[in-house]
């Protein structure tokens, strides 16, 4: 009969089960997204085993164009070919399905990203559009406010690859 971890190692297990098992490396939103909604863990014990994960070095920070991702390391494979099989199979083909499921919407978060930043001058907007961890299209955008920001924020989700697309066009045309 198997042994099912409970509590604080059962979270720890989860974490570095969706680490290895996500289409890609995961970002830390993405990693939290898939326990929360796939295991009974709350918001405070993923942020204390996330930390302890990384302070022990079995899970790792990989820099990305976008941000930071999760990757497993070498000793979270092996901490996770011991006992990965003491988290529940049930819980594990829920979170395999999960994956599996959005793993086109994970691709697309970590292609297609931006971020607003406030400063002392200003409000900019920044927006990056990644493929295979290759920066593509890097644009810094000085805006009118954080409302403006968001709003255009929005309409690079949707309409990067036309955007791309144009800019693309626009300079590769020998005459204007």
């Amino acid at each position: 009969m198997p042994y099912f971890t409970h509590g604080e190692t059962k979270n720890k297990l989860i974490l570095l089960y969706i680490a290895e098992h996500a289409c890609a490396v995961p970002t830390r939103e993405q990693l939290y997204r898939t326990a929360i909604l796939n295991s009974q863990m709350e918001y405070f014990s993923f942020e204390e085993a996330l930390g302890e994960l990384l302070e022990d070095r079995l899970l790792t920070e990989v820099p990305k164009p976008f941000g930071d991702c999760l990757g497993v390391t070498d000793l979270g494979r092996e901490a996770l070919s011991m006992f990965g099989k003491s988290v529940p199979q049930d819980e594990r083909r829920k979170i395999d399905a999960y994956l599996e499921t959005h793993r086109r919407e994970f691709l697309h978060e970590t292609q297609i990203s931006s971020h607003i930043e406030k400063s002392e001058s200003g409000v900019i907007l920044h927006l990056l559009l990644t493929e295979a961890d290759r920066v593509m299209l890097s644009i810094a955008l000085a805006v009118a406010s954080e409302e403006q920001a968001l709003e255009m924020r929005s309409h690079w989700e949707s309409g990067s690859e036309s955007i791309y697309n144009y800019i693309w066009d626009s300079l590769s045309k020998e005459s204007y």
